[in-house]
């Protein structure tokens, strides 16, 4: 009779928890000066278009980005403020 052995599985997905991703989203935002396209912040933080879409309406409606008449997203002083108690919490957890 086989025996099987019992290992971990791991198949080095890393899960991101939600403000991660919306870090994501912010940071590549706030890369470019001109904003950022849909399809563009899809690709860069890695989500498919539902998640994308549901995390920037999130976005829009607490005021951390807005839509421009150039049809892309921009990054506003909240939505940059968001980002460096983001990065000053990483800090903290680091030490």
């Amino acid at each position: 009779m086989l025996r099987s052995k019992s290992l971990p599985i791991s198949h080095g997905f890393k899960y991101r928890d939600r403000v991660s991703i919306m870090s994501d989203i912010l940071t590549t935002v706030k890369k470019s000066r001109k904003g950022r396209r849909k399809t563009q912040i899809m690709q860069s933080a890695n989500l498919n278009y539902t998640q994308t879409k549901k995390y920037l309406d999130y976005l829009l409606t607490c005021g951390y980005l807005v839509f421009t008449e150039k049809e892309t997203y921009a990054i506003t002083h909240e939505g940059s403020r968001f980002l460096q108690l983001f990065d000053l919490q990483k800090i903290r957890m680091i030490r």
